[in-house]
């Protein structure tokens, strides 16, 4: 799988049968303060991606 993280900065990981909230947090990242998408869709946390999957991480902005 290819990781996108918000600096655009790009990682291959192997999914492992893992969910996009393990990925995130083994990345070191909230996944309450991330939107995670595969191709043009918004996916959940629990979404297992496949090995070929390009995810991109969006970091969402908070205030007001």
């Amino acid at each position: 799988m290819n990781l996108i993280l918000p600096d655009k900065t790009e990682i291959n990981l192997e999914v492992k049968g893992k969910k996009i909230e393990e990925i995130l947090l083994d990345q070191k990242l909230d996944p309450l303060t991330v939107l995670v998408s595969r191709g043009e869709e918004i996916i959940p946390e629990d979404t297992i991606p496949d090995e070929d999957d390009i995810i991109r991480v969006i970091q969402v902005s908070h205030g007001g």
